[in-house]
């Protein structure tokens, strides 16, 4: 998948009524989330290629917003333990594709 893709399929996630903005509003979904981060482990990266900016924008806002999120999960009445599961699983995935100092 070419990086131009997986930009354009996370913003879609990002739009209104995407994955992301549904967790905005409480409503995570497993199977929507298992989607993303196959976008996730989908972008490739060398160790010398420059990281497009908007690709940047889209991905290093996502642990923080997603852990900002747990509390209206759980108000919500959906499975905490579940969503921090995935939380985690994004964290971990976003390691791998970007590096760690």
């Amino acid at each position: 998948m070419t990086i131009a893709a997986i930009i354009e399929q996370l913003e879609t996630e990002w739009n209104t009524d995407g994955f992301f903005d549904r967790v905005r509003n409480g409503d995570y979904d497993a199977t929507r989330g298992q989607a993303v981060l196959a976008i996730l482990r989908a972008i490739k990266i060398g160790d010398e290629k420059m990281v497009p900016k908007r690709l940047l924008s889209l991905l290093w806002y996502l642990p923080s917003f997603l852990a900002w999120q747990t509390e209206r999960i759980a108000e919500k009445g959906r499975d905490r333990t579940a969503y921090e599961r995935f939380v985690t699983e994004i964290l971990n995935t976003l390691q791998e594709v970007l590096g760690v100092p």
